[in-house]
């Protein structure tokens, strides 16, 4: 009898652990930890027709009227390569423009034309072009920033920016 109990107390501390986990994950008491600060773009978006391949990208539609949304996204994308430090190279920021529109981009980004199905994809995506959008190196939008009215919120949503660039350039392998 010593013997069975021994058996029936070692598969219980086996199997009980990985019970309690399934039962965890099921109902939902388990909240992952989230750490990006951006907006997860779930559907696969690719931008092969960008500029600088290879690097991570920030990328901002810009809009008919420039207001002070977007006057923030601009100085954002101005200075977000600057705030990177000594990996600046492997960041470029991208402002997009109709080929007919004449705007002044600043010295750390760089302005390129969009055709209409360039400019068609970057409106269908979730926040259109009141958002910044964070283009990995394989050419894939993962992350977007919509830029908030307020000023405070601005600043956190940069920061925030800037934060989710240092650590997805710490873990990559590419670019």
């Amino acid at each position: 009898m010593n013997g069975k109990k021994a058996l029936i107390l070692v598969t219980v501390i086996f199997v009980l652990p990985v019970l309690a986990a399934k039962l965890v994950l099921d109902f939902g008491w388990y909240n992952k930890g989230v750490t990006n600060n951006g907006e997860l773009i779930a559907e696969e978006v690719r931008a092969d027709w960008l500029s600088h391949n290879g690097q991570w990208r920030l990328v901002y539609s810009y809009p008919n009227a420039c207001d002070e949304k977007c006057e923030s996204a601009l100085f954002q994308l101005n200075q977000i390569p600057v705030a990177v430090g000594r990996e600046r190279e492997r960041v470029a920021s991208i402002l997009l423009t109709p080929e007919s529109s004449a705007v002044e981009e600043g010295t750390n980004v760089t302005r390129q034309n969009i055709d209409a199905t360039q400019q068609q994809t970057m409106l269908s995506l979730p926040f259109a072009d009141n958002a910044i959008y964070l283009v990995d190196p394989l050419n894939n939008l993962i992350l977007a920033y919509p830029v908030p009215a307020e000023k405070s919120a601005q600043v956190a949503q940069s920061k925030g920016l800037l934060s989710d660039l240092r650590k997805l350039m710490k873990l990559s392998k590419v670019g």
